[in-house]
């Protein structure tokens, strides 16, 4: 009883220990490319995400906020690295630059290098489109690799890599939002940097005669813009000044005419009668040299 008391109980604290180890086998999962999801697809809901994009984060490395902002600069990553004067067609539209996060390598054998860019099936396959140029970042808890699909022109050294691929602090105490956004900073100063060499002298200067004649023009039109105010504003002045006259002269002839009114006024009124005796006066007047006349 004794011996088969003490064997269930290894049993069960055998199968406790494999239900543990299970349970952690299924908390760190490790992909491989076969199974790794597309946040392009239709189940980039898989990857974290609300929308289709070019971050993937099965694992949830990082919050819901920190994984808006790293997809926020994977898409500002193009913008940024856009050269309109360029020589070469494809870095006119930027370079695309897709991440990947789990926290087990997909190929751990090969610590600095990820084949996001070959097996992702992120992007466009045609390699005579500027799409299918890209520039990819797998972030693990332990390293980050790096992977370019570019023409060999494009290409940074690999030396700038390695320096990217040293010891991150930030990694190492599992800040991995910080070490992905530093990582992501880095690598698009070194394209801004690389592709402007590629920039067509003749496009550079002839973006700068037309700035500078773009500043000439608005220096002139700043000049009769001031001259314009200062002519508006002697106008406004005389048309005051007019006003002013003007008002003062009604004022006088109001009170001239006032003035008047008031003597009118004061003058005493004669009596009809008086005048009526005035005339039959006159009247008499008048006959009495009539008479003398005719006499």
């Amino acid at each position: 009883m004794i011996f088969i008391y003490c064997f269930v109980r290894k049993m069960i604290n055998f199968l406790i220990k494999f239900l543990i180890l299970f349970c952690l086998i299924l908390e760190i999962h490790s992909w491989n490319w076969g199974d790794y999801p597309s946040p392009r697809a239709s189940t980039y809901f898989k990857c974290g995400i609300q929308n289709r994009s070019f971050v993937c984060d099965p694992d949830a490395m990082l919050t819901d906020h920190q994984r808006k902002e790293i997809i926020l600069l994977v898409e500002n990553f193009k913008e940024k690295t856009k050269r309109p004067n360029s020589t070469i067609p494809c870095m006119k539209e930027g370079l695309r630059l897709i991440v990947a996060l789990a926290k087990i390598s997909m190929n751990a054998a090969h610590s600095g290098y990820t084949y996001l860019c070959d097996y992702g099936g992120w992007t466009s396959s045609d390699k005579t489109k500027c799409e299918s140029d890209v520039q990819g970042i797998e972030l693990n808890m332990d390293a980050v690799r790096f992977c370019s699909q570019t023409y060999l022109t494009w290409n940074l050294p690999d030396a700038e890599f390695s320096k990217l691929r040293e010891e991150n602090p930030l990694l190492k105490n599992g800040n991995y939002f910080a070490a992905l956004k530093g990582y992501i900073e880095k690598l698009q100063m070194l394209y801004i940097q690389r592709f402007s060499i590629f920039d067509n002298p003749d496009a550079s200067n002839e973006a700068n005669i037309k700035l500078s004649e773009f500043n000439a023009a608005l220096e002139r039109n700043n000049k009769y813009g001031i001259i314009s105010i200062i002519f508006c504003l002697i106008i406004s002045f005389v048309l005051l000044f007019l006003i002013y006259r003007i008002r003062q002269f009604e004022n006088y002839f109001n009170q001239r005419n006032a003035s008047n009114i008031d003597m009118q006024i004061m003058t005493p009124i004669q009596p009809v009668e008086v005048d009526e005796n005035k005339n039959k006066k006159n009247k008499k007047d008048e006959e009495k040299s009539k008479n003398l006349v005719n006499l």
